[in-house]
């Protein structure tokens, strides 16, 4: 693997790893409180279909105006600066599933959005063409 993507590499598989842990945490808590959690069904929707959206357009929208007259350091660190933001709003996907698993929501309703936010962090992955 070439030194330059070990950096992001690392950062990818953390944060799809943390999501690999809300997963194993709400397997093994007991859910305890049982909230209405229907009655934040469609806010958390829409908030994760907003943070899905943004972390498609990130690539197209942050730091790439300014491009051209940079050299190839600042480059590379800006698309590190690109990642990691991509990867968060994507890991938020799965938060929100998370939050509505706590609440006691049922797994065919919470894995729609950890399987969202998988798919939208393999879309990230680094690869030396990025």
């Amino acid at each position: 693997m070439k030194r330059s993507l070990l950096l992001p590499r690392t950062i990818w598989a953390a944060l799809f790893g943390s999501t690999l842990l809300y997963v194993a945490i709400l397997e093994l808590a007991t859910v305890q409180a049982e909230g209405n959690w229907m009655v934040l069904f469609y806010p958390l929707v829409f908030a994760a279909a907003s943070t899905a959206g943004a972390s498609l357009l990130v690539p197209r929208i942050m730091l790439r105006p300014r491009a051209n007259a940079q050299s190839v350091e600042q480059r590379e660190r800006n698309s590190v600066t690109e990642l990691i933001v991509t990867l968060a709003l994507a890991e938020s996907v799965a938060i929100f599933g998370l939050v509505l698993g706590f609440l006691g929501a049922p797994a065919r309703v919470v894995v729609p959005f950890f399987a969202a936010s998988w798919a939208l962090m393999l879309l990230r992955f680094p690869r030396a063409e990025m």
